[in-house]
């Protein structure tokens, strides 16, 4: 029997490729294909079935599918592999925005970039998340590069009673991804300042997920005090179940970030109909449609105006829920499981 077994560079935990390839195994459960999932450095609290690359011992008729999203050493030997390949490009972010905070993300980031032909030659098959990583992966010489969305769960999304402001208080404007300078967390605490200063002092923001390292968070929370806005809670990586919670409780989502291969966090909002507001950067137009304010400009006002339209606005939230769903359904489970089957079908017979 031919199984499929996956490898990647760090798992762990609140990692969005980790987070894709125990996804993809439990389907490549379903098919009688999986084989295991290892990773070149297994993080603390990473997924239990998660292993460590010197224990992948395909068999020969085996496929080794690769998640790529920057350069760890460990991976080299995959390249030499005689079994068939293929390859799952995640993008990775540009270097720029790390060489001053955290400059050995950076070189990786570089690395990882520089070294992405070598992957793509390797590979029978090249797959992207997203058309824009598509493009990525054509310039790095990839002839024809498929598109295999994020492959999302519907039941990890299982949230309790839709609870808008429940905890008390007044709106809460959401926003979830890694504290990283490319996602422009400081842009969205100053569009939130404004929010509150003019439209609503009684609002609330929560920005889930972890910081970059303490040092960024640690401007971060200046901003917050400098800008004098209350209610701002960076609550880090959240579990699913309490996230799933602040999507039920919240009352807009935003994102402003300037790179991305996917955003799965704008897929998750428009699952749990929240209105959104968001910068059309890399592949998130692909993501969010027409179902998503899009912004961009670079005056924050009018991203402050725009959060108030998606909480005050109950014509424009009814079509924006009607578009959510539409939306939704172009990245429903099965849809994206014959995407995944095709590519690993493809990569199996050439």
């Amino acid at each position: 029997m031919t199984l499929v077994h996956q490898a990647t560079g760090v798992a762990g935990p609140y990692d969005a490729v980790t987070e894709q390839a125990v996804a993809y195994r439990a389907l490549l459960e379903r098919w009688g294909m999986a084989g295991g999932v290892h990773a070149s450095v297994v993080a603390p609290r990473a997924p239990a079935e998660v292993e460590p690359l010197e224990r992948l011992a395909p068999d020969r008729d085996d496929l080794v599918l690769i998640h790529y999203s920057g350069f760890v050493p460990g991976m080299r030997p995959l390249l030499e592999l005689p079994q068939r390949k293929l390859l799952v490009y995640h993008n990775i972010t540009p270097a720029r925005y790390f060489w001053e905070l955290e400059p050995r993300v950076a070189i990786a980031c570089e690395l990882g970039r520089a070294n992405l032909p070598r992957y793509v030659a390797a590979a029978r098959v090249a797959a992207a998340v997203s058309r824009y990583n598509a493009e990525e992966l054509r310039a790095a010489g990839a002839l024809d590069p498929r598109v295999v969305p994020i492959l999302l769960d519907p039941a990890r999304l299982e949230a309790p009673a839709r609870r808008r402001n429940g905890a008390g208080g007044g709106p809460l404007v959401l926003s979830v991804g890694r504290l990283a300078p490319h996602k422009r967390p400081d842009l969205v605490i100053r569009a939130f300042a404004l929010y509150q200063r003019h439209c609503r002092p009684d609002a609330r923001l929560l920005c889930a997920g972890p910081a970059v390292n303490p040092a960024y968070l640690a401007r971060l929370q200046e901003l917050v005090a400098e800008l004098g806005a209350s209610g701002v809670r960076l609550a880090g990586p959240l579990p699913q179940p309490q996230l799933n919670a602040a999507y039920a409780d919240a009352s807009a989502f935003v994102s402003l970030s300037e790179h991305e291969g996917f955003c799965v966090p704008v897929l998750e909002a428009l699952c749990a109909g929240l209105p959104v507001v968001a910068r059309p950067a890399g592949g998130v137009p692909e993501v969010g449609g027409d179902a998503v304010l899009w912004v961009d400009d670079d005056d924050l006002a009018v991203v402050a105006e725009l959060i108030e339209l998606a909480v005050s606005d109950a014509a424009l939230r009814e079509e924006l829920g009607r578009r959510a769903r539409a939306r939704v359904e172009q990245f429903a489970y099965e849809r994206v499981a014959g995407e995944l089957r095709a590519a690993v079908d493809a990569a199996l017979a050439s």
